[in-house]
């Protein structure tokens, strides 16, 4: 009896060990992903933003090559399958929304980005509301309509001013596609790890980025002091937001449930965004950017349901 209360116990106290990983997991997940939005905003205006985007891909691809070697996973590069599925993910995950989103930051403010970049959880809610079996309830119309809302008090700058941001439209266009290509990344996922689906839509995207880069865009720079000039945020997005938050988030999913970890992410992630844009792009939030984040906020949660099945899609660009 006592030597069963005992197991209990040890049991107990690892399952809560366990979650407690789980949740700091996504806790550092979060403080990385909130950097995401200031560092695109800020390297975008001091170099080409397609050409950020390939190279910090093609940083992320190098780091989780390493990852790979580590926890041997690399015979399924092999797998034609992975690369079929693979392909899908980096056209809908990384190609087009890294030409959209990284173009629009550099339109726009990096508290803008932040707010904006929270566009894919409506855009999910409708394309896995038509798509998959996601049941579409009266409480997630209502927290659509007021996702738009919200929206719309950033898009118009509802301080004086009724002049929409381009860049603000791009980067709203860009989350359209995350939750495409997270349905094909949750197929690939039955039969591949994280990892190797996160390095071969880096290595992929990243090259086709760089080619789009050199046919489209202007260098007023040699590419060797572009990259000398901003390695430092290159390395940071690439190994640090699109490597590392990645795996981090992958990992917590494993020890808690999906939902509880939107719900933390969601609940902490804008704040950190701000304040990181407050210390290091000395950007002060306006009125029309709180009340729209607010209203934002608000219709998440309602369309979020707290239970783990809810919304399994997200998987926050995978």
């Amino acid at each position: 009896m006592i030597r069963a209360l005992l197991q209990c116990k040890i049991n107990t106290m690892s399952k809560l060990s366990n979650e407690k990983i789980g949740e700091l997991m996504v806790g550092g997940e979060t403080i990385l992903y909130a950097l995401f939005p200031i560092l695109i905003a800020h390297t975008t205006k001091l170099m080409p933003p397609i050409l950020f985007a390939a190279l910090s891909t093609l940083a992320a691809a190098v780091a989780l090559f390493v990852y790979m070697l580590f926890k041997k996973e690399t015979k399924q590069i092999k797998n034609w399958k992975v690369i079929k599925y693979a392909i899908g993910v980096t056209i809908f995950i990384i190609i087009i929304p890294a030409i959209l989103i990284f173009s629009g930051s550099s339109k726009t403010s990096g508290i803008n980005t932040a707010i904006l970049l929270q566009s894919e959880i409506l855009f999910t809610f409708i394309i896995c509301g038509i798509f998959t079996n996601e049941s579409i309830t009266l409480k997630k119309i209502l927290g659509a309509i007021l996702m738009v809302v919200g929206a719309l008090f950033i898009l118009f700058n509802l301080n004086g001013t009724l002049n929409v941001n381009s860049g603000d439209l791009l980067i709203i266009a860009g989350t359209l596609f995350y939750p495409i290509g997270n349905i094909i990344a949750k197929k690939a996922l039955t039969f591949s790890t994280p990892s190797v689906i996160l390095f071969v839509r880096s290595i992929l995207g990243g090259v086709v980025l760089l080619l789009i880069s050199i046919q489209f865009e202007s260098w007023n720079l040699p590419i060797q002091q572009i990259i000398s000039d901003n390695f430092l945020f290159i390395l940071a997005n690439g190994i640090l937001i699109y490597g590392l938050s990645k795996i981090l988030w992958y990992e917590s999913i494993r020890r808690i449930e999906i939902s509880k970890a939107i719900l933390i992410s969601i609940g902490a992630y804008p704040a950190i965004s701000l304040l990181f844009a407050f210390l290091f792009l000395h950007e002060t939030p306006a009125l029309f950017q709180i009340v729209g984040l607010i209203i934002i906020l608000f219709g998440i949660y309602q369309i979020i349901e707290k239970r783990e099945k809810a919304f399994s899609q997200i998987s926050e660009g995978i």
